[in-house]
């Protein structure tokens, strides 16, 4: 049996007012096999708390909170963990990173943030996700969603389409993709999929020193790098909203 689950975090806004300089929204998905789940929680886990040890500011966050944000930890000190947790089991998980360019994503897509999000889950499974091992024995297909970013009125709608749009005419998985919502305090992969968006999005859109993270965590994605929306074609200077990755 092939049961995959995914770590969905976000950064940024998907933004209804167009930006003149490039605005981007980044989406994180952790895809890891249910038989590795305790290995990737586990690493992770051991080497962030090495981390909290040695600020108290930290520790007290991770006490009273049960998590620690990833804005919270600089890029070196996630070096330390991002480096020790592909080390140990880099082949135990996999990781998607979207890119939305709000600057060049049209005005009716950037309308519907909810209905955009989405479709950009829907088209990295399609794109990018397909080609992964992880598909190719996959019977059940599982995301958790931190609810602190999702509107009580948009739950259930990622559910309802990526079945439709998946698996009503297509055979993607056995059985139904499903979608859960919860308090990221709960599930430390959802804590970790937190740390790299952060990562991402200070790199793409505040433009930090990263410690050279984000290079890194590129080697654990399927292409080795992000999926970027809308494609822009160099050659022929061309927009694509639903071709594949640059």
């Amino acid at each position: 049996m092939g049961n995959v689950s995914v770590f969905v975090d976000e950064s940024g806004i998907i933004a209804k007012h167009k930006s003149q300089v490039n605005n981007y929204f980044i989406i994180t998905l952790l895809f890891v096999r249910d038989e590795d789940i305790n290995v990737v929680k586990n690493s992770f886990k051991k080497y962030r708390l090495q981390i909290a040890k040695r600020k108290q500011e930290l520790m007290d966050a991770l006490t009273t909170n049960k998590e620690i944000k990833g804005s919270a930890v600089s890029e070196a000190d996630k070096q330390h963990i991002y480096e020790h947790v592909i080390a140990k089991c880099g082949d135990k998980f996999e990781i998607g990173i979207i890119m939305l360019n709000n600057r060049r994503a049209t005005k009716k897509f950037r309308s519907n943030s909810s209905r955009a999000f989405n479709y950009l889950i829907k088209l990295y499974l399609q794109k990018v996700f397909v080609d992964s091992d992880m598909f190719k024995d996959l019977d059940k297909l599982s995301f958790f969603i931190d609810e602190r970013n999702v509107a009580t009125e948009s739950k259930y709608t990622l559910q309802e389409y990526l079945n439709t749009e998946l698996n009503l005419l297509e055979h993607f998985c056995n059985d139904e993709i499903v979608v859960h919502y919860y308090d990221s305090k709960k599930f430390i992969l959802l804590q970790m999929a937190d740390f790299i968006s952060n990562t991402c999005y200070r790199k793409w859109q505040k433009k930090f020193d990263d410690s050279g993270n984000v290079k890194l965590l590129l080697r654990n994605t399927l292409k080795g790098k992000p999926f970027r929306f809308p494609f822009v074609h160099k050659n022929l200077k061309t927009e694509y909203t639903d071709s594949a990755t640059e």
